[in-house]
C-alpha cells in the first residue's frame, strides 16, 4: 500500500510546486493565466442556516434556486479546450443541498479526470451515509466553516437565554449569548459528531494507502476571539483536519458587524500559529503574506485570486469574484470562455491597482484598507442619502 500511496503523493508535491510556481511568477510580472485555472461553481443558493454575517439574502439577494444539469453541461463544455486546476461547487448556499450534489461531482470528474474538486461546508448535513457517498468519490478537497465549539455548560439543545437582546430571538442555532455563533457558524454537539466521524472514516482511508480529500478547518476571525481562536486550532489537530484556514471577515456595508482590528488580526494569527505548530497541524491565511508573497503582488496592487479566478452563477453568468456576484461579465451557457475571460472589462479587474468595483475589499490582502468610510457611503446610498 505504501509503494502504491507514494507516487500519488510525489504526483501532487510534484503539481502543487509548479502550480505555485506558476502563480508566483504570474503575480510577479503582473500577468494573468491564458484561461481561468480556478472555478468556483455556484451549484446552489439554498442553505440550511442563516448566518448573520453570511450577505448572501440581504446585500446580494441571491436566488434560493440550484444550478440545473443542462447549465452544468453547458458550462462545462467551455472548458474542454482549457480544463481547470480546480472546481469548487461552492455558493452562497451549503452544497449538500443541491438534490444531484453527487451527479455534478461525478459528471465533473468524467469530463476532466485531472481536475480537482472541492466544496466548501457547515457540516450539519455530513451523516453517516453522506460521508460514505463522498469518500466513494474523487474529491480533493473539503473546507469545513466553523466558528466556535459546542457550549461547554449549555445543554445540548438549547444555549443559555439572553432576555436583553431584542434583535437575537432565543434560538439554539445561532449561539444565542455566544457572539461568536451567532455571528459565524454554530456548532451544535452534533457537528462535532459529524466531524469525528468524518475525519476517522478519512483518516482510515487514507491510512489503507487508497486516495482521501484533504480536509481543512476554515475559521472566520472575529473580535475577542483569542480563546475561540485557539480552542479550534486545537480541536483540528486533535480531530485529524490535514490544516487549518484563517478567513478575514468582511464587513462592508455591514455596520452590524465588526471586525478585530488589523493589530488584533496579527495577534490572532500568531496565536493560532502557535498552537498549530504545538499541534502539529499545518495553519494558514490568505492575509498573512509572507515576504515573498507581497513582493509577487506588489504590496497588495494585485489580487492574490484576480488572475487565475472566476466565479460561475446557477445561470451560467461569470462574475471576478464571488463578492462581486452581481457584476456579470459573461454567460457561459452563451459565450465561450475565451472571449468572456479575455475580455477588456474582465482584464480590468486584474489591476494594476484595484478596480472600482473593489473599493474597499481586503479580502485577499496582507493589509486592511480603510473601510469606515465606504460602510458610511454604502449605508448612506442604501438610506436614500447622498454619498
Amino acid at each position: 500500500m505504501r509503494s502504491a500511496l507514494a507516487p500519488r503523493r510525489l504526483k501532487s508535491l510534484y503539481t502543487q510546486v509548479s502550480r505555485q510556481g506558476a502563480k508566483f511568477a504570474r503575480l510577479a510580472l503582473g500577468v494573468r493565466a491564458r484561461a481561468p485555472r480556478e472555478v468556483q461553481l455556484e451549484i446552489t443558493n439554498r442553505c440550511n442556516l442563516d448566518c448573520d454575517m453570511c450577505p448572501r439574502l440581504v446585500l446580494l439577494k441571491v436566488p434560493e434556486v440550484d444550478m440545473q444539469r443542462e447549465t452544468l453541461e453547458a458550462v462545462l463544455d467551455r472548458f474542454e479546450e482549457a480544463p481547470a486546476h480546480s472546481i469548487t461547487l461552492t455558493g452562497w448556499g451549503e452544497p449538500l443541498m443541491h438534490h444531484d450534489f453527487f451527479g455534478f461531482v461525478d459528471r465533473i470528474h468524467e469530463r476532466f479526470p485531472e481536475t480537482e474538486i472541492g466544496f466548501t461546508t457547515n457540516a450539519h448535513l455530513l451523516t453517516k451515509r453522506m460521508v460514505k457517498q463522498i469518500l466513494e468519490r474523487p474529491i480533493g478537497r473539503i473546507n469545513v466553516s466553523l466558528e466556535e465549539l459546542p457550549w461547554d455548560e449549555a445543554p445540548a439543545h438549547l444555549p443559555p437565554a439572553r432576555a436583553d437582546d431584542e434583535d437575537h430571538q432565543i434560538n439554539h442555532m445561532k449561539g444565542d449569548i455566544n457572539h461568536v455563533a451567532r455571528d459565524g457558524h454554530p456548532t451544535p454537539p452534533k457537528v462535532v459528531d459529524h466531524l469525528r466521524y468524518l475525519l476517522n472514516e478519512r483518516n482510515a482511508q487514507a491510512a489503507r494507502g487508497e486516495p482521501a480529500p484533504e480536509i481543512r478547518l476554515q475559521v472566520v476571525l472575529f473580535p475577542n476571539s483569542a480563546e475561540t481562536t485557539a480552542r479550534l486550532v486545537d480541536f483540528g489537530a486533535e480531530l485529524g483536519f490535514q490544516a487549518v484556514n484563517l478567513v478575514r471577515l468582511d464587513v462592508r456595508g455591514r455596520p452590524d458587524l465588526t471586525r478585530p482590528s488589523y493589530e488584533e488580526e496579527r495577534e490572532l494569527i500568531a496565536l493560532a500559529r502557535e498552537r498549530s505548530e504545538a499541534g502539529g497541524i499545518p495553519l494558514g491565511s490568505v492575509n498573512d503574506h509572507g515576504h515573498i508573497l507581497r513582493m509577487a503582488s506588489h504590496d497588495d496592487e494585485f489580487c492574490m485570486r484576480l488572475d487565475s479566478y472566476v466565479y460561475i452563477d446557477v445561470e451560467g453568468n461569470v462574475a471576478p469574484c464571488c463578492l462581486l456576484r452581481g457584476h456579470r461579465l459573461g454567460n457561459l451557457v452563451e459565450e465561450s470562455l475565451d472571449s468572456v475571460w479575455n475580455s477588456p472589462e474582465f482584464k480590468r479587474f486584474y489591476g494594476p491597482g484595484p478596480h472600482p468595483a473593489c473599493d474597499g475589499c481586503d479580502a485577499f490582502m496582507h493589509r486592511y484598507t480603510d473601510q469606515s468610510d465606504i460602510t458610511e457611503r454604502k449605508l448612506a446610498s442604501s438610506i436614500g442619502e447622498p454619498s
